[in-house]
């Protein structure tokens, strides 16, 4: 799950965000490593609005840009939130806020090398309709179950049964598929990004565990392979936050 450089090392922990076996597990390798930091798959906003009562990420995307991607993301987490209530998961714990609590336990910083979730949604309205993305993800979700019920095909596991980005693949392929503008922007964007973020923290020396959901396992490891000969990397900003209170309200896709 490692990849470390001259400098510092990079430790992935690929997790299924709601999963509860999977937040033992994200809490278990942060304990182990001790790490100097570290990194969740968040932007400074779904952070900093932490301690608010409504849902901060709608609530500032409203804000902050028009209301189609606003609207597009309200959406795909309303469907979010029904695939997590359908597998029996709890809504109210995710690998983040575990990461960010346990961090605070050990008195280390968390670095948030996620793209501002007002990007990745802008981006992805620019080239999918409102109601076209639920609708595929939907799609996925019905193929999925479809595909655990024939015996022969072992290629989609349950969430408590998926270990690494590899287990994820084929539900990763077939976004690419249907929609390979959303899946760009969704997806490898958002490796690239934050492989990029990391690549920068290791080159400062730092010993970093990165909680990342488990469709940006491979990615993020590949581009980080990728970038371990490099000793310099393009501007790039990590926002860098001393946790503090709780985390459950931080909200995860």
């Amino acid at each position: 799950m490692g990849a470390v450089s001259a400098n510092g090392s990079i430790t992935i922990v690929p997790s299924v965000h709601f999963s509860v076996s999977h937040c033992r597990r994200v809490r278990s390798a942060i304990r182990d490593e001790d790490p100097d930091l570290v990194a969740v798959e968040l932007g400074a906003s779904r952070y900093e609005y932490v301690d608010r009562d409504a849902d901060p990420v709608v609530f500032d995307l409203a804000r902050a840009v028009a209301p189609a991607p606003a609207a597009a993301y309200a959406a795909v987490r309303a469907l979010q939130r029904t695939v997590v209530r359908l597998y029996g998961f709890d809504l109210e714990t995710t690998d983040m806020g575990v990461a960010i609590e346990t961090a605070a336990e050990l008195d280390a910083n968390v670095a948030l090398v996620d793209d501002p979730i007002e990007e990745t949604f802008s981006g992805i309205v620019g080239g999918v309709s409102l109601t076209t993305l639920p609708r595929i993800l939907r799609r996925l979700m019905r193929s999925r179950r479809a595909e655990r019920i024939e015996p022969s095909n072992a290629t989609l596991l349950a969430p408590g049964e998926i270990e690494s980005g590899e287990d994820v693949r084929p539900m990763i392929d077939r976004l690419r598929r249907l929609v390979p503008n959303v899946a760009e922007v969704l997806i490898d964007r958002r490796d690239r990004a934050m492989a990029e973020r990391l690549h920068a923290l290791r080159l400062e020396g730092y010993d970093v565990v990165a909680v990342v959901g488990v469709a940006h396992h491979d990615g993020i490891r590949r581009r980080l392979e990728g970038l371990e000969s490099r000793a310099d990397v393009r501007d790039v900003t990590v926002p860098i936050r001393s946790p503090s209170g709780s985390p459950e309200r931080i909200l995860v896709d």
